[in-house]
């Protein structure tokens, strides 16, 4: 066969999402997969594999959107036009928030801001028009985030607190006779654009010290046994005291004050940028009072009856975005009270060693007092965080029928028990791109929470990706979280239509906002590839049906001591390779009673059932932590001990001595237990684990950077199956569970019995897999018939070629001519012979209609902005080729429409079907019609299509490729929009590749 088919051949079992055994250098070969058989084809398909289709049957299951308005600056008639937009487009609901950024919204706050008659009349339209459609409605918790209120004003104890100081050096034997020293200011240009504001600094501690060192070190080092409480000696805001002799000692003055913060602003090159008007201060979110002042705003300012009456019918969330504060340490005025009472000493004599946010500005010289009082601290601040926000406002929520959403990172908090309190916890795929054990912290929360069955991510917030992204692009940014545990998306996001100050394409918050950068991206119906949209919400929705099914299973839990999300990866790629799956479990989540319980060798069994538990090296341990742990391996749970054990144990300074003994007895009683191993680094884990008889629910052969999600509803185990890598994988995966195989086209729907798997090894099946970069596979082993049987159950455990069934019996597919075998589930032997094929098709003579998208008043703000001129141009081409080698259209952006019309000659008559293979698409997203009738969602990470059989004769195909704004805003924008031009349209040779089949005799 020519270079050309070989390589379509290759293609079609790529889109079906396996690879041949030859390219797995495997026995296993290709299963019987669906291959995105059309819904409405000219053709026919070749076979009856496909049994049934899997649909996402509920709203939340559908993807949903960040929905961003210019404050209240909206119409009713708008919102409902765009809400019904979102529905008819397959997604499940929005989340309205208030996205007031630089230019794009100069309008007054008094009459257009959050909260306003204005806000609530188009919040009532959403509502109204997300009831008759039935979608989910969201609403952020306060106008921006962190979370505010109007009418709070910095210094008053509902509003955000932080902690500084001031110090001075004193010689020893000089005597310090002034004003105490002065706070620290707040950091330059944190009041740009803000007006100036008054807080008042209240004295909370001043203490004393000799220096040990230099004057000038970072952390300074301070001698502990000459730690002097001088709070008793201030005097109408003056000290006198004299240094004993020797040495310089200083003085330091905590205090605590009012952030005077307003929502989020930004810092870049030394500046803060604020992105809205000044409306209302941060509230505190660690004492009661802050999260009462939010309650009760909402009761009595925004919720309207009606609002109240629809929020119960299809509200889901109140929703807050991640904790990014401008303080220096966070403080709550009852922290001396809530510090003493949780953790049995007073803070008093130590507060100074709580300054400083990224690194301690004071220590004590040897000891570990100091990271004693510092956990202390932040455990502290973390219990607060949960119990008077997260479960505060949740608890109220709940009261209208809804939950709290919110994103527990960013600040001194343990994320995972935070996660664990909420009603919906939330990732995302910008902040933890780079952090990716961020996801798996934030999951084990769910697992083991309180309610929560989702974890929602906000989705495609990419870095300079306005204009520029692809619904390729939106796939392989959500395919990772998948993989991690999130099953619902958010993306990022939807942006209504107009603003005063928004310019072409319409009101876009992000992109500028003051700063040189942005953030992907806006969605809807101004963009062209929201005409292809559907296909790709499909695939969301399905992808999310799946993972909220029944109950996440995960092989593994992994030990985290720590606060906020995850600072990098536990993996060095030892353990996902081996095929393991894992979450951090952390030390609040461990002292939870779902985490404290095994059942057969299970940790957590009607939850996530980790089969082990990993301790990391650490140089410290909370006491508790090590007795829990301790327990779990003696109620017959397998833990690996990573590296050295500690000999000093975490926090609890008013019991460290004691603390110290313990631990020292409890790691030794640990490490000789029966179901401990130990594990010198993390790349010898899967040897460790291995030696504890624990196996991988997912392992690889002939393929690294797989990772895999796995949900158990019933008697039908899932599995999201992602290739992680930057390259194509072929070979096979053996996974737990038992039962007939299918793999679930999550861009069809097509549910497909696979025709080759191993199932003699009693609880395994091992599937062959293959998949493009980014790209994911979805398998489900079921023991029911619950989508479809197939004939006798026969199947063959490996073959030479794809292996497919039909209502005949089993038959063997391929693209080239030859004689097949396989070995049969029953012992056969069993052979085919596929006779010759006519070589594939390469489409040729395409007509090219371009619909140049472009501003009809270039430069026009306002609902002038919105209005867009379509121009038609008209091409014949001999050769695919860019866009920007096409007259006229170099900065030319919006939908391509290719036609071309190939025949089906009379050599194809043992021709059993074909594959339609687009070849290279430009930065674009495509559909295609044949014949006149749509096919099925095309997968845009690899867009080839079964088209079945196809009749002798002529056939036209249209492959409609919608592009991205980017040539055109750079065009309009060139100041704004710096990033390269993108190529546009079909770029490659578009195929049409036959196959042929035969049965297995």
């Amino acid at each position: 066969m020519s270079s050309t088919s070989s390589d379509a051949s290759r293609r079609t079992v790529l889109a079906s999402g396996v690879a041949l055994a030859a390219a797995a250098g495997t026995s296993l070969a290709l299963p019987g997969t669906a291959s995105a058989l059309p819904r409405e084809s000219a053709g026919q398909a070749a076979s009856g594999a496909v049994t049934g289709t899997f649909e996402a049957k509920t709203v939340h299951q559908r993807p949903m959107f960040r929905y961003w308005w210019p404050g209240g600056g909206v119409t009713p008639a708008e919102v409902t036009k765009e809400v019904e937009a979102m529905a008819a487009a397959g997604f499940g609901g929005f989340e309205i928030g208030d996205v007031r950024n630089s230019e794009m919204n100069p309008m007054p706050v008094q009459q257009y801001g959050w909260g306003t008659p204005a806000w609530q009349d188009g919040v009532t339209a959403a509502l109204r028009t997300a009831a008759r459609h039935g979608l989910q409605a969201d609403l952020t918790i306060g106008p921006y985030w962190p979370a505010v209120v109007p009418g709070v004003l910095p210094d008053d104890d509902e509003a955000m607190k932080e902690l500084t100081y001031g110090r001075t050096v004193v010689d020893g034997g000089a005597t310090y006779n002034a004003d105490l020293p002065a706070p620290h200011q707040r950091p330059s240009g944190v009041a740009d654009g803000l007006p100036e504001v008054t807080v008042t600094n209240v004295v909370q501690g001043v203490h004393a010290a000799k220096i040990s060192g230099s004057s000038t070190a970072s952390p300074l080092v301070l001698e502990e046994s000459t730690v002097v409480d001088l709070t008793s000696e201030v005097s109408n805001g003056k000290l006198k005291w004299t240094a004993p002799s020797g040495g310089q000692w200083v003085v330091i003055a905590s205090y605590s004050r009012g952030t005077a913060m307003i929502e989020r602003q930004v810092y870049y090159q030394g500046y803060y940028y604020s992105f809205t008007d000044p409306q209302a201060y941060v509230v505190d979110h660690f004492g009661a009072k802050g999260g009462r002042a939010i309650t009760n705003w909402w009761d009595k300012k925004l919720i309207t009856s009606e609002m109240r009456k629809l929020l119960g019918q299809v509200g889901g969330n109140f929703f807050e975005d991640s904790l990014e504060f401008l303080v220096e340490v966070h403080w709550t005025p009852n922290m001396l009270k809530e510090f003493s009472k949780r953790r049995g000493y007073s803070l008093k004599p130590y507060l100074f060693l709580a300054h400083g946010k990224s690194k301690p500005v004071y220590t004590f010289a040897g000891g570990t007092t100091a990271d004693r009082v510092r956990w202390d601290y932040q455990q502290t601040l973390s219990d607060l965080f949960v119990e008077n926000h997260v479960t505060l406002i949740d608890d109220w929520a709940g009261t209208l029928d809804m939950s709290f959403r919110n994103q527990a990172y960013g600040g001194p908090v343990d994320t995972a028990y935070a996660s664990a309190g909420t009603g919906v916890p939330e990732g995302e795929s910008l902040a933890f791109g780079s952090t990716p054990d961020s996801f798996r912290l934030v999951a084990a929360g769910r697992d083991i929470g309180r309610s929560s069955k989702v974890l929602s991510s906000e989705m495609g917030a990419n870095v300079n990706g306005a204009f520029r992204l692809t619904l390729a692009d939106l796939v392989s940014t959500a395919n990772p979280g998948y993989a991690l545990g999130v099953n619902q998306v958010r993306i990022h996001g939807f942006p209504y239509a107009s603003s005063p100050g928004g310019q072409w394409p319409g009101f876009y918050p992000w992109a500028p906002m003051g700063v040189p950068i942005n953030f992907a991206e806006a969605w809807g119906p101004r963009q062209p590839q929201w005409q292809v949209i559907d296909g790709t919400s499909g695939y969301f929705a399905r992808v999310q049906a799946i993972l909220q099914s029944g109950t996440s299973k995960v092989d593994l839990a992994v030990y985290r001591e720590g606060f906020d999300s995850a600072d990098g990866t536990f993996d060095d790629g030892s353990i996902s390779d081996a095929g393991y799956s894992y979450q951090l479990l952390s030390w609040g989540l461990l002292g939870l009673s779902a985490a404290g319980k095994v059942k057969q060798g299970r940790l957590a069994a009607d939850g996530p059932a980790y089969k082990a538990l990993i301790v990391p090296a650490l140089s410290t341990i909370l006491l508790e932590s090590a007795k829990r742990i301790l327990a779990l391996a003696k109620a017959g749970l397998p833990v690996v001990l990573v590296g050295d054990l500690p000999t000093t144990s975490t926090g609890n300074l008013s019991d460290a001595a004691v603390d110290d003994k313990a631990l020292a007895s409890v790691l030794k009683e640990l490490k000789a237990c029966s179901h401990v191993v130990t594990a010198a680094a993390v790349a010898n884990v899967p040897a460790a684990l291995a030696k504890a008889g624990v196996k991988a629910s997912g392992a690889p052969t002939g393929i690294s950077g797989l990772l895999h999600s796995r949900r158990e509803d019933g008697n039908t185990t899932y599995y999201f199956l992602l290739n992680n890598s930057s390259a194509a994988v072929s070979g096979s995966v053996t996974l737990e569970g038992e039962g007939t195989p299918y793999r679930i086209d999550p861009w069809t729907g097509d549910v497909t019995p696979l025709g080759v798997y191993d199932d003699r090894t009693s609880g395994r099946v091992t599937v062959a897999v293959s998949a493009k970069a980014k790209e994911a596979v979805v398998i489900a082993l079921s023991g029911s018939h619950k989508f479809g049987c197939h004939h006798k159950d026969l199947h063959a455990v490996s073959a030479t070629t794809e292996v497919r069934h039909t209502e005949s019996g089993l038959v063997a597919r391929a693209s080239a001519a030859g004689t097949y075998t396989a070995t049969l589930s029953n012992g056969r032997k069993a052979g085919a012979q596929i006779g010759s094929l006519p070589p594939a098709l390469s489409l040729s003579g395409w007509e090219l209609d371009v619909e140049d998208w472009t501003a009809t008043h270039p430069g026009a703000t306002g609902t002038d902005a919105v209005a867009t001129t379509r121009t038609h141009y008209r091409f014949s081409l001999d050769k695919l080729v860019s866009w920007q080698g096409l007259d006229g259209l170099g900065d030319s952006s919006g939908i391509g429409t290719y036609t071309a019309t190939f025949t089906v000659p009379a050599s194809w008559k043992s021709v059993g079907g074909a594959v339609l293979d687009l070849g290279s698409v430009g930065a674009g997203s495509v559909k295609v019609t044949l014949d006149g009738k749509k096919l099925a969602a095309v997968n845009q990470l690899d867009p080839v299509i079964d088209l079945g059989s196809l009749k002798q004769g002529s056939h036209t195909i249209v492959v409609t490729v919608a592009t991205t704004l980017m040539n055109r805003v750079k065009q309009l924008r060139p100041n704004v929009f710096t990033a390269a031009k993108q190529d546009y349209g079909l770029l490659g040779t578009v195929t049409v590749t036959p196959y042929a089949e035969a049965a297995l005799r």
